[in-house]
């Protein structure tokens, strides 16, 4: 396996796995095939892997647009990027813009809005508008043209996918390897426009375990990261369950940031 840490992911990523890679990098599997990840959000995993053909897939089209104008014209977004004063002001005024102008446009506002919003969160309102409020300038640098450039070449060999998670993983075959990581369960508390409102909610962990099943059934390699993991356990039977503790930082304040186990299963040994 060829474990590459230079590229680091482009955005700060709500419930990004980061932290814990040298754990999801141990666990994956040579791979064949593809390397297929249907909730790619920052990819960390993928940069890490650097596999040589892979599908990143995720149901947000801002999100995909954005790599895939990076994909094809890094140098454009980057030009844009650095024409912004890092501000609260010029923040607000992105946020208020509607996306549709340009697609390096696009790409460089959706950039600079997971720079600066508050903790990396994706949320929309009910008109599927980005309504996350300024994080204020503790939030690291935007990523430069160097860095893009390196996203870039890593995307060469990726296919881009905009949908829905099911979609990706039916068309994995016994070659490929699959690396779903779908937003956590939260009881009550979850559904409120995080990471688009057209997102993975509860109700689809069945639909989840159905295809998982089925890619199962054709030999698929897969790896499964959520905090719910027990209960997948339950309906996969004979399924490896390992965790790796990590320091959770989304809540809104300190004391909601503690340590908790992150769990991961497989279908492999």
């Amino acid at each position: 396996m060829t474990f590459c840490v230079p590229t680091k992911p482009v955005l700060r990523w709500a419930g990004s796995k980061r932290q814990i890679l040298p754990k999801l990098t141990s666990l994956s599997p040579e791979i064949v095939g593809r390397y297929i990840e249907p909730f790619c959000g920052s990819a960390c995993l993928f940069l890490a892997l650097n596999p040589a053909r892979s599908i990143l897939a995720d149901v947000n089209p801002h999100l995909i647009a954005t790599y895939d104008a990076l994909r094809n014209d890094p140098d454009a977004v980057s030009a844009i990027l650095t024409g912004w004063e890092p501000t609260k002001e010029t923040y607000l005024e992105l946020r208020a813009t509607q996306p549709g102008t340009d697609k390096a446009f696009d790409a460089a506002r959706f950039l600079f809005l997971n720079r600066y919003c508050f903790n990396g969160v994706y949320r929309e309102n009910l008109r599927g508008q980005f309504n996350v409020p300024f994080g204020g300038y503790r939030t690291g640098q935007l990523p430069d043209l160097d860095g893009l450039r390196e996203f870039s070449k890593r995307l060469q060999g990726a296919e881009l996918y905009c949908g829905d998670f099911a979609k990706a993983i039916r068309i994995a075959t016994d070659s490929d390897f699959v690396y779903l990581d779908p937003p956590y369960y939260y009881g009550s508390s979850r559904n409120r426009g995080e990471y688009g409102w057209n997102a993975f909610a509860d109700e689809d962990v069945d639909r989840l375990i159905e295809e998982v099943r089925s890619a199962d059934s054709r030999g698929v390699r897969i790896l499964i990261s959520y905090n719910q993991a027990h209960t997948l356990k339950k309906a996969l039977p004979g399924w490896q369950l390992t965790y790796a503790p990590v320091r959770r930082s989304v809540a809104g304040f300190s004391k909601g940031r503690k340590a908790v186990r992150e769990y991961q299963l497989r279908n492999y040994q």
